[in-house]
């Protein structure tokens, strides 16, 4: 998350944090969660949660039939149903019929929820004893228009050059034969039918609308991109046929369709019936998203194509773009974007400028099936992932919030900032729909024009300059905004807090580091612990008034809020402050164990045990990475039960990591060891997260194994190295985790690490590959970390530590990177600076070997080993050892380490070089004989 987020088996997590079948509403379902999202999905265990945290099975059933104010049956809609005996709520959708069914309910009073995009939500109450059979009709949603108060209405999506946008309707037509428009690496053949451009606004061109018969073409350049085009689409290239595209473009791309300007011909009505269903579709996002590519297309930061093409019209040198929507066959929303500055996918910070989108909700072949930089880029080798997408740079944000007895958030936030593209007027931020803004003003105190559609529609929040502001200076907008869905009442003090890093206008999200200056004012009952220090706290107006700032910019800033109780801990090596935050009741959904399972619950006891953790993992970090960025780190427990994250100096601990093993047994009535290594891992890897991916960032999504595969292999380090002297196990099972993790098949067939490479990072998710990005990002990038260690071992390093070339490399990695994110090129200097001579396999000085096959390739070898015990001269003894390596290609090389166990665990002898499908062998000639030998014996490399 980083938010980091560390998460246990829950496949139905909040939508901030994982990819799920059904997403929570009020969510940023991707910038947060993709960014840190730690989330391992273990069915089994979360099934057995669910018994645990349910009432009794019973045959109680609550079903029912959805239909419209006509009759007909309504599918597709949501159900949710909550009550006292449900930990959780079900999710539930009404099938072709309209029919749904929840079999198995204790009896009780339950509430019921039912939405569908276009209708009024439904809600109802059920006191339910057998079965209840409910007719339930929705009503017609009516238009809403975004008016907060008169002082706004004057300036909220009122500036007339978006208006005209807006309400932009058809201008002239003409006939469309053979036209072909070469778009990159894509091509697009209009073979005969019309093409509609849409009326002048302020005498610029935006759009067109072609309604005929037409082809599609797309071929990657790359191999990557080839064989990530045969998953996704089924060959190497996409071809589609189409019979409808609306483009838009910046006012400079009109060029490109010159040469269709022929012959007049009238418009056509199935050129207004493709402009109205396009519409419709961008212009209304899904409250609950089916699909990876509705969750991040339709997130908080959702395109306003209006909007977008508004600084395009402002800005006559505004970096071009363009976007095509076809409707084809078999494709019915394929979608084509070519956008030179802010990144083809800016939801999810892509450095590239190309991207095709199959737009399919929860359908099978829904995803990313191409997203590259510029064909020409590729070819003069130009492409990198460091090139600066922003429009603007944020230098700082000054935040008053206030904070209701409602649990709505009122805030007021001054946005510093500087240009960084001359003439742009237009600045787009993430801000949570539910949170509605009232005034845009000036540095003069001006009011300007603001856009915010409806949170169902493209509600998406831009401010609009009254000129474009200089360059080379600093300019500054303050934005007033209030509304819910923030904070959600946990019950008995404690809150869940969503929106993370969307409860503020954030311009840029992770993709910069600015300063923070924040102030919290809450009821007295509840305290609040921010990021930053916390310079000031007082009384005001009843309530409790905190004054949090950052020393250092930093990526985001979050808070957690609860009546909490605060520890401190001291660190007399380190001398970082450490506090922690504990709640000292259950929240709702765990009350009923109060007294049975949770009844020894000892809040402050754990705490103590946590920040213990925390402390040792600080130590270890600061040994192994370098002093970290913050000098403060607040640990603060949450009622969720499966999941952690962390933000600059501040870290959310899941309630479970407050409960000892004994409570976990008796929860769940077994000891389950993946949800015991969950709890082992969680805290060490939120802590790590202070180093990588706060300390130092990721330059695109192709790098965020660098902060969560990172801060993987932290934790693994710290059971290794702050548990004592009996890790071994713990260790062990920590890595064979991550191989299953990794290597491990599900439903389809499909592991992890068959859906792709770890280079392209989120993209791996496929509705046949839903948790490819953990297992890879996660556990793939922790190996990889792990196995440079492993090849940098030297049994006699320079101060007598082994690791120390792995320490000298983490070290410079940090420095090198604190006012720059990291990419995995820039990584891979630093490991090419700092490898030993033995690495240098190519005899170049550089690794591209190891990289070609961890972060480029998927291959995973298999080893066997067989090995004979000799006597030797002079009362030694001769390993003779046989290791065979296959399922890999001939240039596929690795360094295999081999151990002996002379009695006191498994010491490493050495490593073994081996290349393609082949066996080695080796002789080491020993002191005194071994009880075993073996390699990989923690299983540190990874093999099948």
């Amino acid at each position: 998350m980083i938010p980091a987020a560390h998460m246990a088996p829950d496949p139905m997590r909040q939508p901030r944090d994982t990819h799920r079948a059904n997403w929570e509403p009020h969510s940023s379902p991707m910038r947060t969660f993709w960014h840190l999202g730690r989330f391992h999905v273990l069915l089994p265990v979360m099934a057995l949660l669910c018994l645990v945290l349910s009432p009794h099975v019973r045959a109680d059933t609550i079903s029912g039939t959805i239909k419209d104010p006509s009759g007909a049956v309504v599918t597709g809609a949501r159900i949710e149903i909550s009550g006292d005996n449900l930990a959780q709520p079900l999710l539930l959708t009404s099938d072709e019929s309209g029919k749904f069914a929840a079999p198995d309910l204790n009896t009780g009073k339950y509430s019921l929820r039912v939405a569908k995009e276009g209708f009024d939500d439904l809600v109802t109450t059920v006191d339910l004893h057998g079965t209840a059979e409910l007719p339930l009709k929705l009503t017609i949603a009516t238009q809403q228009t975004s008016v907060v108060n008169e002082k706004s209405t004057a300036f909220a999506n009122s500036d007339a050059a978006y208006r005209q946008l807006r309400n932009d309707g058809l201008g002239d037509t003409f006939l469309c034969e053979n036209f072909t428009l070469p778009m990159d690496v894509g091509t697009f053949e209009l073979k005969s039918g019309t093409i509609t451009f849409l009326a002048p606004v302020n005498k610029f061109q935006t759009g067109a609308v072609f309604v005929g018969h037409g082809h599609f073409t797309l071929k990657p350049l790359s191999a990557l991109d080839t064989t990530e085009m045969v998953r996704r689409a089924g060959s190497p290239t996409a071809e589609e046929d189409f019979t409808e595209v609306v483009f838009r473009f910046s006012p400079d791309q009109f060029s490109q369709f010159a040469g269709v300007l022929g012959h007049k011909t009238d418009t056509p009505s199935e050129a207004s019936t493709a402009f109205q269903h396009w519409k419709d579709k961008v212009r209304h996002r899904h409250e609950f998203p089916e699909g990876l590519t509705q969750a991040l297309l339709e997130s908080e930061s959702i395109d306003n194509v209006d909007a977008d093409v508004l600084a395009s019209i402002y800005n006559p040198k505004h970096p071009p773009f363009l976007n095509a929507y076809m409707h084809g066959t078999p494709h019915k929303d394929l979608r084509f974007f070519l956008r030179t500055r802010v990144g083809a996918i800016p939801q999810i910070d892509s450095p590239e400028e190309v991207a095709l989108v199959n737009f399919n909700g929860g359908g099978m072949d829904d995803g990313i099936w191409y997203l590259q930089h510029l064909r020409s880029e590729l070819l003069a080798h130009t492409a990198s992932a460091q090139q600066d997408k922003r429009l603007f740079a944020t230098r700082r944000y000054n935040i008053e919030t206030v904070i209701g007895k409602n649990d709505h958030l009122f805030s007021r936030a001054t946005i510093t900032f500087e240009p960084l593209v001359p003439g742009e007027r237009v600045l787009k931020f993430a801000l949570l729909p539910t949170l509605r803004v009232t005034r845009v003003s000036g540095e003069r105190g001006q009011d300007l024009h603001f856009i915010q559609e409806n949170r169902k529609e493209d509600g998406s929040f831009y401010a609009v300059l009254d000129e474009a502001p200089a360059m080379g200076q600093v300019h500054s907008i303050t934005v007033e905004y209030g509304g819910d869905k923030v904070l959600s009442n946990a019950g008995s003090g404690s809150y869940y807090v969503g929106a993370r890093d969307s409860w503020y206008p954030n311009l840029n999200g992770f993709g910069e580091k600015a300063l923070y200056d924040l102030t919290f004012k809450v009821p007295p009952s509840n305290v609040l612990i921010s990021v930053g220090k916390l310079e000031d706290q007082h009384t005001e107006a009843g309530f409790a008034v905190t004054h949090w700032v950052t020393q250092i910019p930093v990526a985001v800033a979050g808070f957690n809020y609860g009546q909490y109780k605060k520890m401190d801990w001291s660190d007399s090596i380190t001398h970082y402050e450490i506090s922690g935050y504990y709640l000292p009741e259950l929240p709702d959904n765990l009350r009923r164990f109060q007294n049975g399972a949770l009844g020894s619950m000892a809040p402050g006891a754990m705490t103590k045990y946590a920040l213990d953790q925390a402390r040792a993992q600080m130590q270890v970090c600061t040994l192994y990475f370098g002093r970290a960025p913050y000098e403060h780190l607040y640990v603060t427990e949450q009622p969720n039960f499966n999941f952690g994250q962390s933000w600059p100096n501040l870290v959310y601990l899941p309630i479970s990591a407050y409960i000892d093993s004994t409570q976990r047994w008796m929860l769940f009535g077994q000891i389950n060891s993946r949800f015991t290594g969950f709890v082992q891992e969680v805290t060490p890897h939120e802590v790590a997260h202070q180093w990588f991916g706060h300390g130092i960032g990721w330059a695109s999504y192709h790098d965020q194994w660098l902060s969560e595969g990172f801060a993987e292999f932290a934790a693994g380090l710290f059971l290794q190295k702050a548990v004592g002297p009996k890790w071994q196990k713990d260790y062990i099972d920590f890595w064979e985790r991550q191989r299953v993790r990794i290597l491990e098949k599900n439903n389809f067939g499909v592991s992890p690490n068959d859906a792709g490479p770890l280079w392209l990072g989120l993209r791996l998710i496929s509705p046949r590959s839903g948790q490819a990005y953990q297992g890879v990002t996660y556990s793939k990038g922790a190996y990889v970390l792990a196995m440079l260690r492993s090849l940098m071992y030297a049994e006699n390093g320079s101060s007598g530590n082994p690791d120390q070339a792995f320490i000298d490399m983490m070290h410079d990695f940090m420095e090198s990177h604190r006012e720059i994110p990291a990419s995995s090129e820039s990584f891979k200097t630093i490991a090419e600076k700092h490898m030993t001579k033995r690495m240098d396999l190519q005899q170049n000085g550089r690794l591209d070997w190891f990289f070609r096959e961890w972060l480029l390739g998927t291959q995973v070898p298999r080893y066997s080993f067989k090995y004979e015990l000799q006597p030797a001269e002079g009362g030694k003894f001769k390993i003779h050892g046989e290791i065979t390596q296959s399922e890999v290609d001939e240039n596929f090389a690795m360094f295999v380490p081999v151990f002996a166990d002379f009695g006191d665990g498994m010491m490493r002898m050495g490593q073994v070089p081996i290349a393609g499908n082949s066996t080695r062998t080796f002789t080491y000639v020993l002191d005194r004989k071994p009880k075993k030998v073996a390699i990989n014996a923690y299983k540190e490399i990874l093999e099948r």
